[in-house]
């Protein structure tokens, strides 16, 4: 061994471990936004932190936030002092029973985890927001149930989640082995073919302006889909859930003819009338949208008819709006997505031809 490199080992710093107390995870909080003001806290650089906790590992930290395994809880418990049931609430497991149906025991199993990410109804890096939320702490703190497209609005400030940066008008992604960016970091036109001369758009993601929601009774269900999320519902509002779902591909402006004009737009505008939207989006990744759908599945079920009349009515509305297209529905989709629960309204719509089953996503 060289001299140098003796000197240079003998130089090397030690290497340095959290201290106590290790910042506190916010309600209903993320994995990823966690990690991320625990690494603002403890001054730690986003690697080391990893390594530290042992979420360097295969799949990493997104893997992380599908599922943590035993041995990384109890490191994670000695080393921060947070219990495992709060470090286990962080993670998407907590919906394994409803909104994430089939997620993959292991997170480590890439074909698997790959093949459920196809059909899971999911915001894998598409960034949802409240920004009244991300304003009231210190640092952005983002929300583990943002991360699935049945939070369309935010009960606690009466305002429409945010999908785009309202600069660059851009979907935000973030990276998978990192927490939520504060900025939009989307190259903006001029930047895009300058061989990195550009710079990032910068937008601070809590400016942007929300959507007020002028009806109280999408709050209500904004609350009823939360209670399915948390594990808590009624028999009524697990068929809520089951019917939006197949609602969000086939909604017509006169199903909520009634409701909220905003989100008759949402369901009338060139943006939503394709059923894949721009850049390969799904429907579901409309706020506004699955807010419509929501709003349209409640005024039938609560009237007592069967599936096969809820079915009848879908028809009927969407020839009305001369919609006949069907919607594909992936075979991954079916096997993994919400619609497999079972789904009661799925077969009959099935049967009169407004859903079609096969193909790939």
């Amino acid at each position: 061994m060289s001299t140098a490199k003796k000197t240079a080992q003998t130089r090397r710093q030690p290497r340095r471990t959290l201290t106590a107390p290790a910042i506190q995870p916010i309600p209903g909080e993320s994995l990823t936004s966690w990690i991320g003001a625990l690494a603002d806290q403890q001054d730690f650089e986003m690697k080391p932190l990893l390594r530290e906790l042992h979420l360097d590992r295969i799949g990493g930290l997104s893997g992380a936030e599908l599922r943590l395994s035993d041995p990384v809880v109890r490191r994670m418990e000695k080393l921060t002092g947070i219990d495992a049931e709060r470090l286990h609430a962080m993670t998407l497991a907590r919906y394994a029973g409803n909104a994430l149906p089939h997620l993959p025991l292991f997170s480590s199993d890439g074909v698997a985890v790959e093949q459920w990410h196809k059909g899971a109804w999911l915001h894998r890096s598409e960034a949802h927001w409240c920004t009244k939320c991300l304003r009231g702490n210190d640092s952005p703190r983002w929300l583990l149930r943002w991360k699935l497209p049945w939070s369309f609005a935010c009960v606690d400030h009466a305002v429409y989640m945010v999908t785009e940066c309202q600069a660059c008008w851009d979907t935000i992604r973030f990276r998978h082995d990192a927490p939520p960016e504060r900025t939009c970091e989307n190259w903006t036109d001029e930047g895009e073919w300058t061989y990195d001369l550009g710079e990032p758009c910068g937008f601070p993601l809590n400016m942007c302006q929300p959507v007020p929601v002028s009806d109280d009774s999408v709050l209500a269900l904004q609350a009823r889909v939360n209670a399915w999320l948390d594990g808590m519902p009624t028999h009524e509002d697990r068929q809520l859930v089951a019917l939006a779902a197949v609602l969000i591909p086939l909604l017509s402006p006169s199903m909520v003819r009634r409701g909220d004009p905003l989100l008759r737009y949402a369901v009338r505008s060139p943006r939503s009338t394709s059923q894949r939207q721009r850049k390969g989006r799904r429907p579901w990744t409309d706020s506004l949208r699955v807010a419509a759908a929501v709003y349209a599945a409640d005024q039938l079920p609560r009237r007592g008819y069967s599936a096969s009349e809820v079915a009848d009515w879908i028809v009927d509305l969407r020839l009305l709006d001369h919609r006949r297209r069907p919607w594909r529905m992936d075979a991954a989709e079916l096997a993994y997505g919400p619609s497999l629960r079972p789904n009661p309204f799925v077969e009959p719509l099935v049967h009169r031809g407004l859903i079609t089953l096969g193909g790939g996503l």
